[in-house]
């Protein structure tokens, strides 16, 4: 789906990068002994990662389908849809979630179901991966895959499918109508 790793030609040697620790400079007996200082600009390091290469890509742990259903605050039938549409996808249950605080501005309460989500892992993880890539994105008109900037610093991806983009599942396609 995307590049998970930087490649580098055979013999090519990465530049020298700075020590992460500064020393104190100075003439100060009270810079003597001390420990080093961290680097300008923050108090905190940031965690070190090692570089990723073809040698260790990183492996999936497991795959989240969430949904947010606006139609479920008027009426809870959208959400029971929506979430017999991630069971059928996805082979899991889905798990359905309350809104946590009042927002006036989207015409929510507290405590009012209005999500839903299912985590896979193991084999039907890969199951349902398998059908997203050989079935249903090249389905899609116009697919121009999945923007490499769509990933954070830790390993996440993540990116949206359209109601008629879910609609091209399989197991969604055959029942339509319904």
């Amino acid at each position: 789906m995307t590049l998970a790793y930087q490649h580098f030609p055979p013999g090519y040697q990465a530049p020298a990068k700075n020590a992460r620790l500064r020393a104190w400079e100075g003439e100060s007996p009270y810079f003597k002994n001390r420990p080093l200082r961290g680097p300008r600009g923050a108090d905190a390091l940031r965690l070190l990662r090692k570089p990723i290469t073809f040698r260790n890509v990183p492996s999936l742990e497991k795959i989240t389908i969430h949904t947010m259903v606006s139609g479920a605050k008027d009426d809870s039938a959208y959400l029971h849809v929506a979430g017999m549409v991630l069971q059928a996808i996805s082979g899991v249950r889905a798990t359905s979630h309350a809104t946590k605080k009042s927002m006036a501005a989207f015409g929510t309460r507290k405590g009012q179901y209005m999500s839903a989500t299912v985590e896979m892992k193991g084999e039907d993880m890969y199951h349902f991966l398998g059908k997203m890539i050989d079935v249903v994105m090249p389905k899609i008109k116009d697919w121009r895959g999945v923007k490499g900037s769509s990933g954070d610093n830790s390993g996440n991806i993540a990116f949206g499918l359209s109601g008629d983009e879910v609609a091209l599942f399989p197991e969604i396609e055959v029942n339509y109508d319904a």
